[in-house]
């Protein structure tokens, strides 16, 4: 039996934290999965988490924020560009604690989208 990903309450949970458990969460199921080191040299906008599954192929794209955090439109364009090619999420503490974010990386590593 796996290990339990537990969270903090959802409300007070932060981003670096939320990256942690779905980083976590993703590698028990399978995924491969990159982060770049460091955002503030990378292309404003590009999400957080770029998930590929070695098996079937399946890809997901994912941007962490907190409870309150906003997305940005450079972050809006990519993940709308992204979706037509992968699999592409706005991810909050409350998805990972409601189990919405394991449902999705189950549902596409059984097959490609």
């Amino acid at each position: 039996m796996g290990r339990q990903v537990t969270a903090a309450p959802a409300l007070y949970m932060s981003e670096r934290h939320l990256q942690e458990a779905v980083v976590e969460l993703a590698r028990l199921l399978g995924w491969m999965v990159y982060h770049p080191y460091n955002s503030q040299r990378s292309t404003p906008g590009f999400p957080d988490l770029t998930m590929v599954h070695p098996r079937t192929g399946g890809l997901l794209f994912a941007e962490l924020k907190t409870t309150t955090g906003k997305v940005t439109p450079d972050q809006d364009e990519w993940l709308r560009a992204l979706a037509l090619r992968g699999v592409a999420f706005v991810w909050r503490p409350v998805d990972l604690t409601d189990g919405s974010i394991a449902r999705a990386l189950r549902r596409y590593s059984a097959a490609t989208p």
